[in-house]
This record gives structure tokens, sequence and C-alpha cells, in this order.
């Protein structure tokens, strides 16, 4: 009887519920609003630079279908051409709607939702960037600013252990890594 009722249990468990915990950790690309306040310009300038990062975000179910939760990592740029390198560190907010459960609930059929989470959001955040300016071996700390959409898809190969792929402006434009359910 035990056998039956935790067979028929997790067959109808799903990879994102209203309990989900989610923390992932994962490597990609991104690309962060710098605000050089230096003064080149009478009131400074702003510019955009792509870096590379080591993510790490958690994400919390405040519904059967959406999650908020936080982004931080550390990035940064090698020199770029000869004029600067930096090193960045951002910080920020995420919600993300888990469509593919809304969809595995609505289906008659098994698509496999509880090893496969596929999700649409929205991120938002700010941090600051170190540059090293060449020209005048000096360092400047930069205020970073980032906000954009992201997609995205875990698929759990174990029950708590997910490989995590993530497409979007803003926090990454690609990031791949692992999610592990608490």
């Amino acid at each position: 009887m035990l056998m039956i009722l935790t067979v028929s249990n997790s067959a109808k468990a799903q990879a994102w519920d209203r309990d989900s915990k989610v923390l992932s950790l994962g490597v990609g690309g991104a690309n962060f609003l710098h605000f050089d306040p230096r003064g080149y310009y009478k009131y400074g300038y702003a510019y955009s630079n792509f870096t590379g990062q080591l993510n790490f975000q958690g994400e919390f179910a405040i519904h059967k279908y959406v999650g908020l939760g936080f982004t931080t990592g550390v990035g940064g740029a090698g020199p770029i051409g000869r004029y600067y390198s930096e090193v960045n560190m951002p910080i920020g907010f995420i919600a993300n709607f888990h469509f593919y459960q809304l969809i595995a609930d609505k289906s008659s059929r098994n698509i496999h939702a509880d090893k496969l989470d596929i999700y649409a959001g929205l991120n938002v955040g700010s941090g600051f960037a170190a540059v090293y300016y060449n020209p005048d071996g000096r360092f400047y700390l930069h205020p970073i600013f980032f906000a954009g959409p992201q997609v995205g898809i875990r698929y759990y190969f174990v029950p708590n252990v997910a490989l995590n792929a993530e497409l979007g402006y803003g926090k990454s434009w690609a990031n791949i890594g692992f999610s592990f359910k608490l």
C-alpha cells in the first residue's frame, strides 16, 4: 500500500509548485548599463558593456505558478581593446511565471511536468563596477543598472537537481548552470 501511494504521489509531482524553493548557480554573459561620473562630458555619461558572469540566484514560490527571488554574482571583462578592464557585482530581483506547470495542469496527457519547468519573467537591479582605465592608470567605481525579460528552462535529471538555461536581457544574455530544489 505504501509503495502504491508513493508511486502515485510522485507521478503527480511537478517541477514547480506552490512550495518550491530553488537556488541556481550558473555562468554566462551580461550587459549592464554603466554610469561614468568622471565628466568627460559636462554631466558624465552612460555606456553599456558585455561581461562574463558567475551568477547565483534564488527563487521562492508565492503562488502555484509564480516565483519571486534575487539574483547576484560577480563578473568582468578583460582588457577591452587597450582601454579598460572591469570587475562588477550586480544584485537584483527576479519574478517568473512558470507557464509549463499551468499547461500541465490543464492537459490530460503526461507532458513530464515533474522533470521539466519552463518559465518567463522579468529582472531588475543595480550594483557597481570597479573599472581600471589603462590610459590614466586609475581605478574608478561606477554604478550599474540592469532590467529586462528572461526565459528559462530547468530539466530535473534527479528529483532535486536540474540543468538550467536562460536567455534574456539585463541580468544575463545567456546563462547555463545547475538548479537545486530545497
